[in-house]
């Protein structure tokens, strides 16, 4: 089994204009007989879930998510050597993928950048990004659940400038899923079993322990 979620820790990076995560001591063993921490953070910390409720008003919550959603094959799409802020359309995931992009994908398409290498330093806001266009051809194939190794599937930081969020719009308003900042994708098999866990919350996302079923 491979771990594929980062640890929650106190300052680990969010995304721009998120809650701060922090993880404090309330009481202390010495002190009160048990050591119990606080958790502070926001429902899209570290690696964590997006349910239609989101970006979708009136859209499903993370206590309307099926167990059975979140565990399955995945096909795993390795994407190397991608620039700064680069456009992932589907001429490239074809590409990626030795025998093409099959006519049905299963339930969880993951697509891997590299770049939870950049998890919390400059480059972290500069990721690739998938075009809308190849986000709406992996529903329509199949896909219920994307996940991808950056901050978002859309370009961060676009939204100050105006624009929207046109691959969330489009996966989570076809009440499917997104998980965002995975980890430890590179050298996975194209099709492997993984599962994605959020904390039992009902809410517009969740932190998860996302996990691939490898020997």
């Amino acid at each position: 089994m491979r771990e594929l979620s980062h640890p929650i820790a106190t300052g680990m990076p969010v995304y721009p204009g998120d809650p701060p995560v922090r993880l404090e001591p309330w009481l202390v063993l010495d002190r009160d007989g048990a050591d119990v921490a606080a958790l502070h953070l926001g429902t899209h910390s570290g690696t964590h879930l997006d349910a239609p409720a989101h970006v979708v008003a009136g859209g499903r919550t993370t206590g309307r998510i099926g167990l059975d959603e979140l565990v399955g094959e995945a096909l795993v799409v390795h994407l190397p050597g991608l620039e700064p802020r680069a456009r992932i359309d589907l001429a490239a995931i074809e590409a990626a993928l030795p025998g093409g992009l099959p006519e049905r994908v299963p339930g969880i398409v993951v697509l891997d950048t590299g770049w939870a290498a950049h998890f919390g330093d400059d480059l972290a806001v500069a990721h690739p990004a998938i075009d809308p266009d190849a986000a709406g051809e992996l529903l329509r194939r199949g896909m219920r659940l994307l996940g991808v190794d950056t901050l978002s599937p859309d370009p961060t930081g676009r939204e100050a400038a105006g624009e929207a969020f046109p691959v969330h719009a489009l996966v989570l308003g076809a009440d499917a899923l997104i998980v965002e900042n995975l980890r430890g994708l590179d050298g996975l098999p194209e099709r492997v079993r993984i599962g994605v866990f959020p904390l039992p919350v009902d809410a517009d996302g969740a932190p998860v322990r996302a996990v691939a079923f490898v020997d």
